[in-house]
Formats: C-alpha cells, sequence, structure tokens
C-alpha cells in the first residue's frame, strides 16, 4: 500500500518535483557556483558578486518551483523559508528578495537585471539568461 501511495503522489526527491536550476544575466562573468554559495545568497548572507556589485536576488513564487528550490538548494521547506524572508524584513537583518510570478518573470528580469540571480525550472531555461551550475 505504501509503495503504491509513493508511486502516485511521489517520494521526496522523485521525478514529479520540478528540476530547478539557477540563472544569471548573460553580462555576469560567472559559470558556476558552489551550493554553499547560493545558499548563502538566497538567504541574504552573501549580497555582492565577486566583482564587488550588489546581488539582486529573484525568487520564483510558484509553488512548486519555489518548493523544490527551498528542497533542494536551501535544505528548507517553504514555510521554513517564507518565515526566514519575513523575520529578515521585520528585523531590517536584510533586503528580501524581489517575487515573481513564473520562470517567465524571472527571465524577464534577470535578463534586464546585470547583477540579478533567480531560479526556475531546467526546461524553461532559453537565450535569455544563462545557467549558473552548481559544483
Amino acid at each position: 500500500m505504501l509503495l503504491l501511495l509513493l508511486m502516485l503522489y511521489g517520494a521526496p526527491g522523485s521525478c514529479l518535483a520540478a528540476e530547478i536550476i539557477l540563472v544569471v544575466n548573460h553580462d555576469n562573468p560567472l559559470t558556476g557556483i558552489t551550493w554553499r554559495a547560493a545558499e548563502r545568497i538566497f538567504l541574504s548572507k552573501k549580497t555582492e558578486w565577486t566583482q564587488g556589485e550588489h546581488i539582486h536576488v529573484v525568487v520564483n513564487n510558484e509553488p512548486e518551483v519555489y518548493a523544490s528550490f527551498c528542497r533542494d538548494i536551501l535544505k528548507k521547506t517553504s514555510l521554513q523559508y517564507l518565515l526566514y524572508r519575513k523575520k529578515m524584513l521585520f528585523n531590517g537583518s536584510g533586503i528580501p528578495p524581489r517575487v515573481m510570478n513564473n520562470d517567465e518573470e524571472v527571465k524577464d528580469f534577470v535578463a534586464s537585471a546585470k547583477d540579478a540571480i533567480g531560479f526556475i525550472r531546467q526546461e524553461s531555461l532559453d537565450s535569455r539568461v544563462k545557467l549558473l551550475v552548481i559544483r
């Protein structure tokens, strides 16, 4: 019975989850980033690129994408990350990220902002943005 439920509803890390990638503007010289650096950027603990420019973080608020990102990259639940962002705003400890509704909005913003970083579904990658490989 448990096996049937897992097959129908998906187990953690199942193929039903969105495959998430990080994207940056084409003018960003980076091609890769460590998992730890990505985590620090999205938790507002790293706020500048190595070149010194301020990092403009974009969060994709599409539920499946957001949940996969939180689980796979931040190792948090969606609720934990949301509460973290709200706490950051409340106590003034950082700048909350911009929130976009879907992959298209994330790509449009990242394409127009040289120092932006965001996350989208892997199958949404197109020529407007550059893949930032997590090493």
